[in-house]
């Protein structure tokens, strides 16, 4: 964090150094075009970063097919102006924390085409106006089901041609606003977690640009791959009473200590028997005792 900071504020000193070449108009980054005051087009251009100056009041960028691998923490901070984002074909891995920090107004997010495998929770959480959001084409083999939080306005959402096994239905309902999902093209796994998903699809099926044609999941334990056309909620009926793994473990300690729990109070339970028994008068004893004195 300390790092970040120190970076934010050398970045933030050279653009106020540099403010006056910066303003509306002005300063077109080399090798980049300008079409109008408000854009900058800096796409397949070879570029290995972001580039570092343009106009502030920039609203669209354009830097698509690149080998960017990281988009700048402070980013948005500086450039909060952006509508418009087209980061496809680069070489994107990760989303850093706090990427979309200052991100208030953007509405289009472009990032398919690139090498990203986990989206985390809140991922995108300060970027509420978000419309549309691509994430095709990437290597995404995890979402968490927090990923989309804050994105109510969010209308478009793009997952297509992904490694996906499985999809958290939070993730979705998190989207009051969406209109258009795509989940063709993942490796999908036909297995009871699946079941809440495939559920979802039949009942928000308008919103499936092809419906479930082109959809496809693998069973458990085989290598064939079965369409969803052909699956219906029978198909995953013996899920309603499965125990997961985890179900199965606390089940299973839960009885190996409670067999040990009730084990232990018998031992002491008999020991205590066995001691007072030990430690009594003797009855019998005293009676002879009193004939004696007799």
């Amino acid at each position: 964090a300390p790092r970040a900071l120190a970076c934010a504020a050398l970045r933030l000193r050279s653009l106020l150094l540099l403010l006056p070449v910066l303003a509306p108009g002005h300063a077109c980054p080399a090798g980049c075009a300008c079409t109008d005051p408000h854009t900058v087009d800096c796409r397949d251009r070879g570029l290995p970063r972001v580039p570092d100056l343009f106009p502030l009041d920039v609203r669209k960028l354009l830097v698509a097919g690149n080998r960017i691998q990281q988009i700048p923490e402070d980013f948005f901070i500086f450039y909060g102006d952006l509508v418009y984002l087209d980061f496809r074909n680069n070489s994107l891995r990760s989303l850093e924390k706090g990427t979309f920090s200052g991100s208030a107004k953007l509405a289009f997010l472009d990032l398919s085409y690139n090498n990203l495998t986990q989206l985390g929770a809140g991922a995108f959480r300060s970027a509420g106006r978000l419309v549309k959001l691509s994430l095709a084409n990437n290597n995404l083999v995890g979402v968490h089901e927090a990923a989309f939080e804050t994105l109510e306005s969010l209308q478009v959402l793009e997952l297509n041609n992904n490694n996906l096994h499985s999809l958290s239905v939070a993730a979705l309902d998190a989207l009051p606003a969406l209109r258009t999902l795509r989940l063709d093209g993942n490796p999908w796994l036909c297995d009871c977690e699946f079941a809440h998903l495939f559920s979802w699809m039949q009942e928000n099926a308008p919103k499936l640009p092809r419906g479930l044609d082109g959809i496809q999941c693998s069973l458990p334990m085989e290598n064939r791959r079965i369409p969803l056309q052909e699956l219906s909620e029978a198909s995953f009926s013996e899920c309603k009473f499965s125990l997961s793994l985890t179900d199965l473990f606390i089940i299973v300690f839960s009885g190996v200590a409670v067999s040990i729990a009730a084990i232990i109070s018998s031992f002491f339970l008999a020991t205590v028997v066995q001691c007072f028994q030990r430690c009594a008068p003797n009855k019998d004893t005293e009676d002879e005792d009193e004939d004696e004195d007799d």
